[in-house]
């Protein structure tokens, strides 16, 4: 039985689809922004700019730089509290009380998705709901993007005062995969589309966190729960997609004498996640790579870990990820991943809550990983799989060994 986990009280029931002025390859320009050449991308529009804050470094909140004034701090609190209501509070509940109750009516189980969506989206409970947390969404990105904006001159200047650190491995000629250049979350531009994507996600997700994230608490938390390699120490750890860098620094407290990497294909995300770990006096290195070519030698690392990768890259992708990971993992290492509930069993209101995150949430590929045989992979990589403890209602954890 795997031994509890120091996780953070708290409660939701759907995780968050993650400009310089340069636009990603593949993309267009619009009246609004980046655009990508791909189905259902680019939908959610650029954000007014009429909040132009003045200039300031306030200091910091945990581990998130505050807002540039106060005024702008609200009016993400604002929607903080929202989500807050909605989520934790009687407008969710009332939809899947209404929901299940239609749903048992007419005998729909949960793997007939399309008949759930059929009843789920005529329950006026439920209606209220979706239109709730889409313009929820859409108002999170827009108060984050018109904050940083007005500052945009010195948090650029920021980002880009130690590009010369050996900490921080760009690949200014990496070839951006297409999957990845999406509005994820509708934050518009994704993770590639803005030189601040990391500063305006660092901030929407502490509100997609309802607050309890500020100082990493959740990051921290999951990376506790990880496992340790069954056989040595631990000299070397990855952080697999590691975004701004929050399950890094988090491997770095952890194991204070291992070099610990984070690996990512967006620079914006990239630069961000280093300005964060100088700031915190954390060595961590950050690379920018492709997860299927990290360009890491073969058994090279003795702990690897990922949050919330694999939802976020289609299946194809996953199988040569995978694959990668077994590579670059040292023989009695272990890969922790958190992740969907893929494989487990799932209530018919459940099913109906993933099917509109992916979408009306920007979440592209997250029904290629639930309706597709997960576990097969790791096991045919050749992993050994031990099930870890369900985290904050929806994230599942896997304990990858590779044998001896």
């Amino acid at each position: 039985m795997p031994a509890p986990c120091p996780m953070t009280p708290w409660s939701f029931t759907c995780r968050p689809p993650k400009k310089s002025r340069q636009r990603p390859r593949g993309g267009t320009p619009s009246s609004g922004g980046y655009t990508p050449d791909l189905p259902g991308a680019g939908k959610c529009r650029r954000p007014r700019r009429s909040h132009k804050e003045k200039e300031m470094d306030r200091g910091q909140l945990g581990g998130l730089s505050r807002l540039p004034s106060l005024d702008a701090e609200q009016r993400l609190g604002f929607a903080l509290s929202l989500r807050t209501m909605i989520t934790a509070g009687g407008v969710s509940a009332k939809s899947r009380a209404a929901g299940s109750a239609a749903l048992k009516e007419e005998g729909i189980q949960s793997d007939d998705v399309e008949a759930i969506c059929r009843v789920m989206d005529r329950i006026p409970d439920t209606q209220i709901r979706n239109r709730m947390l889409r313009s929820l969404q859409e108002m999170t990105w827009d108060s984050a993007f018109s904050a940083v904006d007005g500052d945009r001159e010195r948090l650029e200047r920021e980002l880009h005062a130690d590009s010369d650190d050996s900490l921080l491995e760009l690949a200014p000629d990496l070839e951006m995969p297409d999957y990845i250049q999406f509005d994820f979350h509708l934050q518009p531009g994704g993770y590639v589309g803005d030189a601040l994507a990391g500063e305006v996600y660092h901030h929407g997700t502490n509100a997609f966190y309802m607050g309890f994230n500020a100082g990493d608490m959740v990051h921290n938390g999951l990376v506790a729960c990880g496992q340790a390699p069954l056989s040595g120490g631990v000299e070397r750890a990855l952080d697999m997609a590691t975004g701004i860098g929050q399950c890094a620094t988090a491997l770095k407290q952890r194991y204070p004498d291992a070099e610990v990497w984070g690996l990512d294909p967006s620079e914006p995300l990239l630069r961000y996640a280093h300005k964060r770990a100088r700031g915190m006096g954390l060595p961590v290195r950050f690379k920018q790579a492709r997860g299927e070519a990290t360009g890491f030698d073969d058994d090279h690392f003795d702990v690897i870990n990922s949050y919330i990768l694999f939802h976020e890259i289609p299946f194809s992708a996953t199988e040569k990820v995978v694959h990668e990971i077994y590579r670059i993992l040292r023989p009695g290492g272990v890969f922790n991943i958190y992740d969907f509930p893929v494989g487990d069993p799932m209530s018919p209101e459940s099913r109906y809550m993933f099917e509109m995150d992916h979408r009306d949430n920007g979440e592209p590929w997250s029904i290629d990983l639930m309706e597709n045989d997960f576990d097969g992979v790791l096991t045919s990589a050749g992993f050994e799989i031990t099930p870890g403890p369900r985290q904050f209602l929806v994230v599942k954890t896997w304990h990858c060994h590779k044998p001896l």
